[in-house]
């Protein structure tokens, strides 16, 4: 089979979409900022992007700066936008100029919708925080591609996986007996199991009927309370100490919008598709990651 590129494919997520299109029997190739002209030729530098596209089935998206690992200064907040909007850049001009262009998957986030408390489905605007902002700008630049071939901005919720992202972070002050709720626990927590991310990604990158944006999200809604409480009756463990907003403001500085605020997302376009979701409920997802973990 034919070549995936999967830029910024290093990390958590990369990883793991990378080895689901293996099994898939596709040759994938990552894009690094980290790479050399020397390493092998499973990954490869930013500069042998236009050589890789032209021909191969799709292009990955993944690429920008981790959006919680430091505080938002005003520099971070620079280098969250600018690292997106440029390696996005890099890839449309390239597939803009391939005599065979690829497939865009461009990796999004529900964050486009702001903080929302009424179901959120792709047919609604950009909300006015920060991060809505950003995402609302990724995807402009990825749809210039458009022109050219198909394009697919997947929105990803907060993605559940018991060694990396959001969940061992809960999972621990919980087996401590010191679980709770973030915030005041009312804000939505628009949640996804990693099989079902990976799901999504394969999915858009081989149905030709997949394009424009997608809510990755589960079809359960649930408040981050119902996600505390579920959790900790999974662990067998109390959930009873929320952390106030304001605890999370100081430690976290405007990241803190990441916890405090949420957004009701519905996977409307995706739920009328061929595409299946694998663990649609969350007491199930909880159990199968944590027994599996």
């Amino acid at each position: 089979m034919s070549n995936i590129i999967i830029a910024g494919g290093s990390g958590f997520l990369g990883r793991h979409i990378a080895i689901a299109l293996r099994k898939r029997g596709f040759t994938v190739v990552t894009i690094s900022r980290s790479a050399t002209a020397g390493t092998d030729g499973s990954t490869q530098p930013w500069e042998a992007l236009p050589a890789l596209v032209d021909g191969a089935h799709a292009v990955i998206n993944l690429a920008g700066t981790h959006v919680g690992k430091e505080r938002w200064s005003a520099q971070v907040r620079h280098d969250v936008l600018h690292s997106r909007l440029e390696s996005t850049r890099k890839i449309v001009r390239a597939i803009q100029a391939a005599k065979h262009p690829p497939v865009l998957i461009n990796t999004s986030a529900v964050g486009y919708y702001g903080n929302t408390m009424v179901p959120s489905n792709e047919a609604m605007g950009a909300g006015q925080t920060f991060l809505a902002l950003v995402v609302k700008d990724w995807e402009r630049e990825a749809m210039l591609a458009s022109s050219v071939t198909r394009v697919v901005c997947l929105r990803v919720g907060v993605v559940l996986d018991s060694k990396e992202g959001a969940l061992p972070r809960l999972i621990l002050p919980m087996k401590l007996g010191l679980g709770g709720p973030l915030g005041k626990g009312n804000q939505w927590f628009p949640w996804i199991h990693i099989e079902d991310v990976i799901g999504a990604y394969v999915w858009a990158a081989l149905n030709a009927e997949a394009s424009g944006p997608y809510n990755v999200v589960a079809p359960e809604a649930v408040t981050m309370r119902q996600m505390s409480k579920t959790l900790g009756s999974v662990l067998h463990r109390p959930s009873w100490l929320p952390v106030p907003t304001p605890i999370l403001r100081l430690i976290l500085g405007r990241q803190a919008d990441i916890v405090a605020h949420g957004q009701y997302v519905v996977p409307a376009r995706l739920s009328g598709t061929t595409f299946k979701f694998k663990h649609p409920q969350l007491e199930e997802a909880l159990r199968d990651i944590i027994r599996n973990g």
